[in-house]
């Protein structure tokens, strides 16, 4: 085996870790995503233990998407790391910002871009010429599996970036963080596919538990239900019967 397929290899066992002994199927997850109109997957992963709770295996292994605004995970790193995005909160910029991203990596190049693509194994596909657009013209895609490593490895700042980086990005993406839990998340969607990601993490009594959702409209009737919809609420629903967002896990 060469070195390039043995690297290949490791990333995938790093990436997808769950077996049928740490995997909990959960057809209440699936009930939840059919009542909002989409298809998909959820996975959530208790970092303590090493347990799976997750809809649609299949889906969630093997289905890939463009990453939309979930990719400028990596300029905002080699931003942070080059100094161009500094640790005063003031100047962060939410992720829904598509031209500031646009331009921030019109700064920082194209090359530093794709090593930073290549360096941590990220998503399939060759990215295309266009900068603006390859993080959501399905010419760079990723999958669910994938994207949990992804987060889990800047929480634990295993990312070949700073680490002073990947705490201030932890920083970014906090969105709640109360008595009962603290809840982290990227959440991007694309009106004309229909796919939609929220993944991240959320923190009760002192545990870290890392999710993903991934959804996709998938037909023409459900892409009408779920034309205008956030996936942040159906997370929340989630999470909520998973036991979340109450300070009791």
């Amino acid at each position: 085996m060469n070195q390039k397929l043995f690297s290949l290899v490791i990333v995938a066992a790093l990436f997808f870790s769950c077996s049928p002994n740490n995997v909990k199927l959960d057809a209440g997850i699936s009930k939840l995503l059919d009542s909002a109109g989409v298809q998909g997957s959820f996975a959530l992963l208790e970092n303590g233990s090493g347990q799976f709770t997750i809809a649609n295996l299949s889906f969630y292994k093997d289905s890939a998407y463009s990453p939309l605004n979930t990719f400028f995970i990596i300029p905002s790193l080699i931003a942070l790391d080059k100094g161009v995005i500094n640790q005063n909160a003031n100047t962060w910029v939410s992720a829904d910002s598509v031209a500031f991203y646009q331009n921030l990596m019109s700064t920082l190049g194209r090359a530093a871009i794709i090593k930073s693509i290549d360096s941590i194994h990220y998503g399939k596909g060759v990215v295309s010429a266009d900068m603006k657009e390859f993080w959501r013209d399905q010419s760079l895609r990723i999958t669910a599996d994938e994207q949990l490593g992804l987060i889990k490895r800047m929480y634990f700042r295993e990312l070949p970036f700073q680490k002073r980086s990947q705490e201030l990005f932890k920083k970014m993406i906090s969105k709640e963080d109360n008595s009962n839990y603290h809840l982290s998340y990227i959440e991007a969607s694309d009106s004309l596919s229909q796919v939609s990601w929220v993944l991240g993490f959320v923190e009760e009594n002192k545990h870290i538990y890392f999710f993903v959702l991934n959804t996709s409209a998938g037909t023409k009737e459900l892409a009408n239900q779920a034309a205008t919809k956030s996936s942040v609420p159906l997370l929340k629903a989630i999470l909520l019967q998973q036991g979340f967002l109450k300070g009791l896990r």
